[in-house]
């Protein structure tokens, strides 16, 4: 990757219904879908764990490379992220933010990173996150037509 040069991503989603869609990225698809006491069919995670879990497979790609140039030999590492949300701003309240109010990210196993190392290992990891910088940005998201 160029140093200097922006690089793209992109997902494709349709409606197949209710509120099931197709997310298309590259040669892989994804069902996104809601609970059925939320209205769906349950065919497929919802977008908010989709999210979580993608704060996590980030950390871990991020984790894997930050290893490396670490000298360093990962060979387990497990998470479990959680996502803390009030419903009444998804339902309308304009009082009550719509998103996730706390993200936590939980390390439940880790292998090949010893203790003297782990601080600048998760310091590394969380900096240098694409998803998680993201967030921390708190980026606009533009909707065109």
């Amino acid at each position: 990757m160029s140093e200097n040069k922006m690089v793209s991503f992109e997902s494709e989603v349709d409606r197949k219904g209710g509120m099931e869609c197709e997310a298309k990225m590259g040669d892989f698809s994804l069902t996104i879908d809601e609970p059925k006491h939320m209205g769906g069919t349950d065919k497929g995670p919802n977008p908010l764990e989709i999210l979580l879990s993608a704060i996590g497979g980030c950390l871990n790609t991020t984790g894997t490379i930050v290893a490396q140039e670490m000298d360093l030999d990962l060979k387990n590492f497990k998470m479990k992220i959680d996502g803390k949300m009030d419903p009444r701003g998804f339902r309308g309240d304009p009082d009550v933010p719509s998103g996730f109010q706390e993200i936590t990210v939980k390390i439940e196993e880790i292998e090949g990173v010893p203790e003297e190392k782990m601080d600048e290992f998760v310091e590394q990891i969380k900096n240098r996150c694409p998803v998680e910088g993201t967030l921390e940005s708190s980026l606009e998201v533009d909707i065109e037509r």
